[in-house]
């Protein structure tokens, strides 16, 4: 009777275990878990003042997957672009976008993030600093003329290979423009000049400053000339010293219809020995009187007699022009 009850027990069992095994093949194991997608962030390029071109790969591993890029000032990042669609294959896609609306000269991260229902993956930070456009100063005209002015300026280049140009014309919106010139690729600033000639007489001209760079454009400030429609002559190269110490520079006004005003500096050796102001009428001239100061009267007083001192004079107008010639004069027995 055991050994009847024992045998039962076993069957019982075996089939159990039978049962077991069949159910558990009857029934699909289950599936593994979908892979998030990777990312990986990619160089910069296109950089400029202003934007920057940023890129990346993105593997979808077979899932639907979006990707977007973060970027800002610091690891926080605070600006996403646009969220856009990597598909779903199992291969990597290269991908991209532009920034803009930057601040010149300013270091920026960024980073790739892909997107699936399988996870959020965000690539390595990297970096890309903006470019920084040259600075630029519109200066004072110089040599003013009835026809041609000397355009003056500064310009930094910021460390990046750097042109300037003016524009320059009758009104603010120029029409005309000077030949590019190189103003290097230095981080100080450069004092760069050039001359403009064919203008017409008594006339007001605007010009401005600008330089070029792979940063950027800049653009100095408007400024204005004005021609003359008179200028001063040199006369006579010959001077004598009357009683009083009194030199007579000879000294005219042509070739228009308006005063000739400025200031008339004699000087030897580098060192002024007389000075004044001249205002000379149109179509006209003469001696313009200045007076030895006691460093002119020491240097005519060791000359010696009857010989010719050579001095400097320097007539420079009101408008910009700037005459520069030699003069000699004559020690008489009476100094």
């Amino acid at each position: 009777m055991r050994r009847l009850r024992f045998a039962a027990a076993t069957v019982l069992v075996a089939c159990g275990v039978l049962g077991l095994v069949i159910g558990s093949a009857g029934r699909p194991a289950p599936a593994s878990a979908a892979a998030a997608p990777s990312a990986t962030t990619g160089s910069s390029s296109k950089v400029a003042q202003s934007s920057a071109t940023v890129s990346g790969t993105v593997n979808p591993n077979g899932t639907d997957t979006s990707y977007h890029f973060e970027y800002g000032t610091t690891t926080s990042y605070g600006s996403n672009t646009p969220s856009t669609s990597a598909g779903a294959g199992t291969t990597d896609v290269p991908v991209s976008a532009d920034l803009t609306g930057l601040t010149p000269s300013t270091t920026y991260h960024y980073r790739l993030v892909a997107v699936s229902s399988a996870g959020t993956t965000p690539g390595a930070d990297q970096t890309f600093t903006t470019t920084t456009p040259p600075t630029v100063t519109s200066g004072s005209p110089s040599h003013v003329t009835r026809s041609s002015a000397v355009l003056n300026g500064t310009v930094n280049p910021q460390g990046q290979s750097t042109t300037y140009y003016f524009r320059y014309g009758t009104t603010a919106s120029y029409g005309l423009q000077t030949s590019p010139a190189n103003a290097g690729a230095g981080n100080g600033n450069v004092g760069v000049r050039t001359t403009i000639d064919g203008l017409n007489a008594d006339t007001t001209y605007h010009y401005q400053l600008v330089a070029q760079n792979a940063g950027g454009t800049s653009f100095g400030t408007d400024e204005t000339l004005t021609t003359t429609s008179s200028q001063a002559v040199v006369l006579g190269h010959e001077g004598f010293v009357s009683p009083g110490s009194v030199v007579g520079v000879e000294l005219g006004c042509f070739h228009g219809t308006s005063r000739c005003t400025g200031h008339l500096t004699m000087s030897h050796d580098g060192v002024v020995i007389g000075q004044r102001d001249y205002s000379i009428a149109a179509d006209s001239g003469g001696f313009q009187n200045m007076t030895l100061n006691s460093t002119g009267r020491h240097d005519l007083g060791q000359n010696r007699t009857f010989h010719l001192l050579p001095v400097t004079v320097t007539a420079a107008s009101s408008s910009g022009q700037k005459l520069s010639f030699v003069i000699h004069l004559a020690r008489w027995v009476w100094h």
